[in-house]
């Protein structure tokens, strides 16, 4: 019986450990299929990340550069105001890019290298006088050659981001210096280049250090499995997440290059964030810590970009710079002791200051509504995925001081006109846009009073009645269509009553309600009388003044009888693009933001040259300009006069129905300025173009330096001193006169006898 009893116990322990034995290879084999199917996946993620577009760069937007040259009008505060925009440093002696002197109205930059859409400039030192507001013996400062013309680098406004908001410059291993390779491989991976990913020697490194140090963690993990956590895997603590950063490093390792593995590393790795901007790479930390290339790195600079690796919130040289500097010197000590520093060397470089530049609180402007333009006018020809990732580089044609001033000065602007008319405060809105007013370049554009606003981009979108400032393209068509029409010609102010569709009367009123009887178009204009511009509409014929103004560069213009007083709906840009054609002397130009744009590698894509037709004769265009100079000087905007006499301006002020917005467009030698003000719910805000858009225009322009407006000598041009009674000569006793242009020949002759008035 008890032999029974073992043999059975014997059998019953051979079928267990058969079962044990056949699940065990079971399970062996479920486990080499499960991680040959992870490791067939994970070499695929990898192959196609690593070997595909490894990085999302984001384009790159900027803005014009400031270009100096012999004579070019350019004030020190102008100057000035560039230099703390670009984050130049005022010193004591200029020794790095980066670096101004000043003294009085001499000036010495150290201009920092970059590469622009048509020409790579290295660094240079560059030295000028601006006597007189102008620049004056411009010349190389080392060899004291003379230059004809130098530009400083410009100023970054914005990135189209990729989603995850990185932004990084890629750089090559070769450019990356000795000494910050070294301070990463002894601090963080020293067995680097021995190891296949996984480092045994630095996992027990690890462990001992943390089981003698308080507990303090110290990680074990490779350069190679760093830049598997932060390339390809999340950052979440798991064993599954720490086993598949073991396989995925080994994969890395058996695939690529160690030096190809390093340079992926200097790439990826996190340094910071700067606002919603996350800064990645070596190449990019150096210039935001140090303002220069990585190759230009000290040891001391190498070693504190390494030892902000280990936390960019711990050590940051900016909150926490006593942390920083105890950090970095750790990684000095490792270096010497390991003997790629001297002794010397590591007694020099330890007592250096951490020497990361100021950061200059403005380096990235908030400009919304003029990055919205340019991401409008850049999807016309770039995808979505090209602009957020493929690095392009976006040279625009912004003016980054005068972009400044503008946004600086236009809410408190508004804010004084509500306090001046009784208007509840923050209820009235605005925009405006300023362009070169030769080449329709937009300089500056905001599409909301508050500073930065990134909402509803009123300057593109807003589209409101434009009221008188139509007037000029409709005086402008009737000097096109009829040859014998002059400025002198007489209009009757008088009622008038226009049958309507619907079989209703129009019966349309001056401003002033008042009517005045016989007035030249000269006159008409220069107070904005609106009777005698409908009238001329109807002379003309408004299928004519319609087709003029589509020619100048507004769309789908309908012939309606209140055409004449501005029912045209247009946005503040689409009626700068109208306005362009006056002030670019009768040629219709498209307001462009977008100079040019090239890849990541300054390769040009493309240039946005300005596109010129000619809408407007050269003498049409002549006496348009000197009526609408009348108006800034004695008209509706004689305000422009009185408040900025040393600039002579043009311009045209703006009244829609109801008192609901406010227009008013104004240029200079230099600059177009189209000004909209109004309420949101485009209800009546009782203001009127001379009343709330002229004012702020006026605000604006008083701080923005620009030249007087000059109509120079037109030989087809001849000028007369007219009686604006009669529209003749002006005669002897006459006390309402004018000097008004005319084509040459078509000047009055009979002289007016003004002993009858």
């Amino acid at each position: 019986m008890t032999a029974k009893k073992s043999k059975n116990k014997a059998k019953s322990q051979k079928t267990w450990r058969q079962k044990f034995k056949s699940l065990f290879w079971k399970l062996i084999l479920l486990a080499s299929a499960f991680l040959f199917i992870l490791v067939i996946y994970s070499d695929a993620q990898i192959k196609k990340q690593f070997e595909g577009k490894r990085w999302q760069l984001p384009a790159k937007v900027y803005s014009q550069p400031l270009e100096l040259a012999e004579g070019k009008s350019l004030t020190p505060t102008r100057l000035k105001q560039e230099l703390e925009l670009l984050g130049y440093r005022k010193t004591v002696k200029a020794t790095r890019p980066g670096d101004y002197e000043q003294y009085g109205d001499y000036f010495y930059i150290y201009v920092r290298p970059f590469k622009f859409w048509d020409e790579a400039f290295e660094a240079s030192e560059v030295a000028f006088n601006l006597s007189g507001a102008k620049v004056a013996q411009l010349r190389d400062h080392v060899n004291g050659e003379p230059l004809q013309f130098a530009r400083l680098d410009p100023l970054l406004i914005g990135q189209i981001y990729p989603n995850h908001q990185e932004d990084r410059l890629l750089v090559k291993l070769e450019q990356v210096p000795e000494s910050l390779k070294q301070a990463l491989l002894v601090t963080e991976d020293r067995d680097f280049y021995d190891h296949m990913g996984i480092s045994f020697k630095g996992i027990a490194r690890a462990v001992w250090y943390n089981l003698n140090n308080d507990g303090r963690a110290h990680g074990g993990s490779t350069i190679t499995q760093q830049l598997v956590k932060n390339y390809f895997l999340t950052r979440e603590r798991s064993l599954w997440r720490k086993f598949r950063e073991a396989i995925m490093s080994v994969i890395l390792e058996v695939r690529y290059e160690k030096d190809e593995i390093l340079q992926a590393y200097f790439n990826e790795v996190f340094f910071g964030q700067e606002r919603n901007r996350a800064i990645h790479g070596v190449g990019l930390a150096s210039h935001y810590f140090f303002d220069k290339d990585i190759s230009n790195l000290t040891p001391a600079q190498s070693a504190l970009l390494v030892a902000i690796l280990k936390g960019p919130s711990s050590f940051d040289p900016y909150r926490k710079p006593e942390s920083a500097i105890k950090r970095r010197n750790l990684v000095l000590s490792l270096m010497q002791q390991a003997g790629y520093l001297t002794e010397q060397e590591y007694q020099e470089q330890i007592v250096t200051t951490l020497a990361v530049v100021k950061k200059p609180k403005l380096r990235l402007s908030k400009v919304p509504a003029f990055m919205d333009l340019v991401k409008r006018q850049l999807k016309q020809n770039y995808s979505e995925e090209e602009l957020n990732s493929e690095g392009l580089r976006i040279f625009t044609s912004l003016d980054p001081v005068t972009q400044r001033y503008l946004e600086k000065r236009i809410d408190s602007s508004v804010s004084q006109i509500e306090k001046q008319r009784g208007i509840k405060a923050g209820s009235l809105q605005t925009a405006m846009l300023i362009t070169e007013a030769n080449s329709g370049k937009i300089l500056a554009l905001v599409g909301d009073r508050k500073e930065g606003f990134s909402g509803f981009n009123r300057a593109l979108d807003a589209k409101r009645q434009i009221g008188s400032v139509i007037k000029p393209f409709v005086l402008a068509a009737a000097l096109n269509k009829k040859p014998n029409m002059q400025l002198n010609s007489m209009v009757q102010d008088s009622p008038i009553s226009l049958k309507q569709r619907d079989g209703s009367s129009w019966q349309p009123k001056n401003y002033d309600n008042k009517f005045h009887g016989n007035v030249t178009l000269f006159e008409a204009m220069t107070r904005s009388y609106n009777i005698p511009i409908i009238k001329l509409g109807q002379q003309v014929g408004l299928d004519t003044v319609a087709d003029f103004i589509e020619q100048a560069g507004a769309k789908d213009v309908r012939a309606l009888d209140a055409l004449p007083l501005g029912v045209l709906e247009l946005s503040p840009l689409e009626l700068t693009e109208l306005y362009q054609t006056i002030a670019s002397g009768g040629l219709k130009i498209r307001p462009s933001a977008i100079e040019a744009v090239t890849n990541n590698k300054g390769q040009l894509l493309e240039r946005y040259p300005i596109n010129a037709e000619m809408v407007m004769s050269d003498i049409h265009n002549y006496l348009i300009k000197a009526n609408l100079m009348e108006v800034a000087k004695t008209g509706t905007a004689k305000q422009l006069k009185q408040r900025i006499p040393w600039t002579q301006f043009a311009g045209k002020t703006g009244t829609t129905n109801d008192l609901k917005d406010s227009w008013f467009v104004g240029f200079s030698e230099q600059h177009l300025g189209v000004v909209w003000v109004g309420r949101d719910d485009n209800q009546s805000a009782n203001i009127s173009g001379s009343t709330a858009a002229l004012p702020v225009f006026v605000d604006i322009f008083e701080g923005v330096n620009t030249e007087s407006l000059k109509l120079g000598y037109q030989p087809e041009i001849e000028w007369q001193l007219i009686d604006l009674n009669s529209g003749k000569l002006a005669g002897d006793g006459c006390q309402r006169t004018a000097s008004i242009p005319f084509s040459y020949g078509k000047a009055p002759t009979e002289k007016a006898n003004c002993g009858a008035y």
